[in-house]
């Protein structure tokens, strides 16, 4: 007789040479499975960028090209020629939602981020929805804590929205070529405070039907330093998966991505080392950067391409996103485009898979 808690390993290797799936299939007594959870590593690690502009400008401004970018869909393909196929589209989620709980998405807004999404969808790359409400939600005109009574509430209807848009959307695209991020840098509390909350919202992003991957941040403006062998991430419950430990690193003094130079040329392996010194929780199928980048100078340079170097060497790294090509943000040093005679542009191609 199986046992209910018997695992059932199986290993499923996809048409693309970067990507293999492991299905944890759980059986009942009767040999029956009664769920699956979904993992996937990558043999080789994603590079690619933040597909900014969306998220531009005051949170409760609306016109579109005037208060906020608009990225032409271009701008996608011009990485994705280079082999860069992972990018992050952050979003305002007053303008995805500007009637407030219980209403549907803004068609247009919503459409922004799936034209700009399609290209990577096509070329079975990994693009995540990212919602920038910095702990908070703004669907009702006013921030709102997203752990208070009322933004609690507000924040999982729009988090079952958006799963249920975005599910829609991809149809029957592999598990890991899209994502959703709970929420930008949340800050103002603890872990411990936040966990419950993602518990929530996985699970009702799950009951919509969303079987995309679910990237989860952590307190700290989701500074990578923050983890180590003695501190690692928590756990958080998945039924369904796959589920990624969502991360920043940016490398000058204070990790704020001002576009300031490097602190020292080994900045960012030494904020990375306790992560990689930790033990992953088995629901997290494994680490994304999703903000990380620097300006043009040798030391900045020299501390870039050492941390690319390790991620790419660390199994557990899905991808990369470096922060930010959008041309509204020109003026802060790490503005970056799809420009091979860029130094950094050729160390983002050199970790990718020759």
């Amino acid at each position: 007789m199986v046992s209910e808690d018997a695992d059932l390993a199986i290993v499923v290797f996809h048409s693309w040479p970067i990507r293999t799936f492991r299905i944890a299939a759980r059986l009942n007594t009767a040999g029956v499975i009664f769920s699956l959870h979904y993992h996937f590593r990558r043999t080789t690690i994603l590079i690619g960028v933040n597909l900014g502009g969306l998220e531009d400008g005051s949170t409760f401004s609306t016109r579109a090209y005037y208060n906020y970018n608009v990225p032409n869909a271009s701008r996608a393909e011009g990485w994705i020629a280079l082999g860069c196929t992972a990018a992050r589209i952050p979003h305002n989620l007053y303008r995805m939602q500007p009637g407030g709980m219980g209403t549907d998405f803004d068609p247009t807004y919503f459409g922004y981020s799936t034209a700009l999404a399609q290209p990577y969808l096509d070329a079975k790359g990994f693009v995540f929805f990212d919602p920038h409400g910095f702990g908070s939600i703004q669907t009702s005109g006013a921030t709102v804590d997203i752990t208070t009574t009322a933004g609690e509430a507000q924040y999982l209807d729009y988090m079952t929205r958006l799963a249920t848009k975005v599910a829609a959307w991809m149809g029957d695209a592999s598990p890991s070529c899209v994502g959703i991020g709970l929420m930008n840098e949340p800050s103002q509390h603890d872990n411990a405070t936040y966990q419950p909350l993602w518990n929530k919202a996985i699970a009702a992003m799950r009951g919509a039907g969303y079987k995309g991957t679910i990237l989860v941040p952590w307190t700290n403006w989701q500074a990578v330093s923050q983890f180590s062998a003695t501190n690692p991430p928590s756990a958080v419950v998945d039924d369904v998966g796959p589920c990624v430990l969502d991360v920043h690193c940016y490398l000058d003094q204070y990790n704020t991505g001002s576009g300031a130079s490097a602190a020292s040329a080994t900045i960012g392996v030494e904020r990375f080392a306790g992560l990689f010194a930790s033990q992953l929780p088995s629901c997290y199928s494994g680490i994304v950067l999703s903000e990380t980048g620097c300006p043009n100078d040798d030391i900045s340079r020299t501390a870039f391409s050492n941390m690319l170097t390790a991620l790419a060497a660390d199994s557990r790294m899905i991808a990369t996103t470096v922060w930010c090509d959008d041309a509204w943000l020109a003026k802060n040093a790490n503005y970056i485009t799809a420009d091979t005679t860029d130094p950094r542009v050729q160390i983002m191609l050199g970790c990718l898979p020759k």
